[in-house]
């Protein structure tokens, strides 16, 4: 059964009905509303995983509700169903942030595909912040993050493809949105694609797109991804993750400036900046042959790299009381404080999951604190720079962790430093072998 709470909006109750069977079958917990304020009032009171709405409806439409859930929730995946879609209508969703839409009559294989790609892809997501100075995206006045900004503003208004490096949880995906706001494509679409979330075969259509009758379910030729951001900017986030033959094909579309969509023969052009990203040690990955030397001169014309958040601690205050107000509305509680202690203890602890973990240490805080400030022990860690354990379940945690690195570190000097051979000998797979590097820092 799927953990995944999924909203369904439609003022036709025979359509209500037949999403939340299909859904329900397929083991999502689903709940529906008839009109977009009943939708705001439920989706206000649960964490939901993707909403799926009409387009045309009385009162506020689906365009409308898409914006007031996105000010709801910035990084909720948002799929339009609608009659009268073309293209065009296609791309203005898109542009307002959207993650697809779907045309009626639909196969219930193609909105399964559909809901199973926005799910995916918002599972790794980086979160949305806003920098304290207005208009800006990101947090942070330190000397690091002074360089991004200074980079950003003399890449962005380039048509050079960016390559950003950065630990998982750094921001990557928001230096991209920073870079295409502040260039000359800014009223175009920046269309994000996580390339680690989906395999080969969803990645595939989700990048090219298909003609009607490509696959099962392909009951309407759809646009991919390239399409989608004509004028604008497309973000592939984690390139790092794709397999050597998306890598082949994708390739091959920085070459040609065209995509044909899959089971389709007529090449479309197309007018796109590409950002990409990876947490992942490209260089090395291309000397281990799991990553394209032509495919890395490709994109790596402009790069920088996002620091990791220990490396800008006298940034975390700025960060945290930003988050502390952002649950606080969120959850409708009175905005708090963080007196001198709590702020101490995230000071002196390493963040190895970056911001996002910051994130989720300060949102679980503003939910159990029962004061009106957060103190030290809301926290949930002692905060040492190793991470101190509190309690017994911790320790042991915290011991085999360690024990999980240096079997890592040992195989991998056995094996040359070859990551392949190393997940082998260990009996884990190579992705896991190399998120477990990133985790813990291994060189």
């Amino acid at each position: 059964m799927n953990e995944e709470w999924i909203l369904v909006v439609d003022d036709e109750e025979n359509m209500r009905q037949i999403l939340a069977r299909l859904l329900g079958t397929a083991g999502y917990h689903v709940l529906t509303a008839a009109s977009a304020e009943e939708a705001i009032r439920t989706f206000s009171k649960r964490r939901f995983a993707l909403v799926i709405t009409d387009l045309v409806m009385p009162g506020t439409d689906g365009l409308g509700l898409l914006a007031a859930l996105k000010e709801l929730d910035s990084s909720i995946p948002v799929v339009m169903v609608t009659a009268y879609g073309t293209v065009e209508t296609a791309v203005a969703a898109m542009k307002k942030g959207a993650y697809d839409y779907v045309l009626k009559p639909f196969d219930n294989n193609e909105i399964l595909f559909a809901v199973r790609k926005a799910i995916s892809s918002n599972k790794d997501r980086n979160i949305k912040l806003y920098r304290s100075i207005p208009g800006n995206l990101l947090i942070g006045t330190s000397e690091k993050m002074a360089r991004i900004y200074e980079v950003i503003d003399k890449i962005a208004d380039s048509m050079g493809t960016v390559l950003i490096r950065g630990e998982t949880g750094t921001g990557k995906e928001l230096v991209a949105r920073e870079i295409h706001r502040r260039s000359s494509r800014r009223a175009g679409p920046f269309i994000c694609v996580n390339c680690a979330a989906l395999p080969d075969t969803l990645l595939e259509s989700e990048l090219f797109g298909y003609e009607k009758g490509a696959f099962t379910g392909a009951v309407n030729s759809k646009p991919g991804r390239f399409e989608f951001a004509r004028d604008g900017t497309i973000f592939l986030d984690e390139i790092g993750d794709m397999s050597l033959l998306m890598q082949t094909k994708l390739l091959r579309i920085l070459q040609d400036k065209t995509v044909t969509r899959l089971g389709g023969t007529r090449a479309v052009e197309i007018d796109v900046r590409i950002i990409a990203a990876t947490n992942k040690d490209i260089e090395r990955a291309r000397h281990d042959k799991e990553f394209r030397q032509d495919l890395y001169y490709r994109i790596n014309v402009l790069n920088l790299s996002v620091p990791p958040l220990r490396e800008h601690k006298e940034d975390i205050p700025d960060i945290a009381r930003y988050f502390v107000e952002y649950y606080s509305k969120r959850n409708n509680r009175p905005v708090k404080t963080i007196p001198p202690d709590g702020m101490n203890r995230l000071l002196a602890y390493d963040w190895p999951g970056n911001v996002r973990e910051l994130e989720n240490v300060i949102e679980r805080a503003v939910i159990m604190s029962v004061r009106d400030k957060i103190e030290a022990e809301d926290l949930g860690f002692h905060g040492s720079g190793s991470g101190e354990p509190n309690d017994l379940k911790d320790a042991v945690r915290s011991t085999t962790a360690e024990i999980e690195k240096q079997a890592i570190i040992s195989a991998l000097k056995e094996c040359g430093g070859n990551r392949s051979k190393a997940a082998r000998k260990l009996g884990i797979s190579r992705r896991t072998i190399i998120n477990k590097i990133a985790q813990y820092g291994i060189v």
